[in-house]
């Protein structure tokens, strides 16, 4: 596993802008670093295609940013698998660089219990 200052700069910017854009509910913003086949597992077990996940961003309450916790990643070229806690969730999203700049292809997350890794 890396740490996050391993990561591309690139990399780390389009997280935590994307991060942000979540809790502004900023579609538009979110939906840069969002792949066109992108898919989710929300933590009720839907499961979600990009335009449908935008389309159920919209409909949420912009709320306060809660940075990441518990950060892991792993890095293979082009593809980064990470792995963090946040707002009660641990989150895996799978990110690839596509035309030259990051984008998410897939999240999925996951209600968590009280143990801590």
């Amino acid at each position: 596993m890396t740490d996050t200052t391993t990561l591309p700069l690139d990399l780390q910017v389009a997280m935590r802008e994307r991060d942000e854009a979540f809790y502004a509910v900023d579609s538009a913003q979110w939906g840069r670093y969002t792949a066109s086949n992108f898919t989710t597992v929300q933590q009720n077990g839907q499961f979600m295609s990009r335009t449908e996940r935008m389309g159920n961003l919209q409909t949420q309450k912009q709320r306060p940013y809660v940075p990441r916790e518990r950060e892991q990643h792993e890095q293979q070229g082009d593809l980064v698998i990470t792995r963090f806690f946040s707002g009660g969730l641990w989150v895996v999203e799978v990110w690839k660089r596509i035309d030259g700049a990051w984008a998410t292809v897939m999240t999925q997350a996951t209600k968590a219990t009280g143990s801590k890794p």
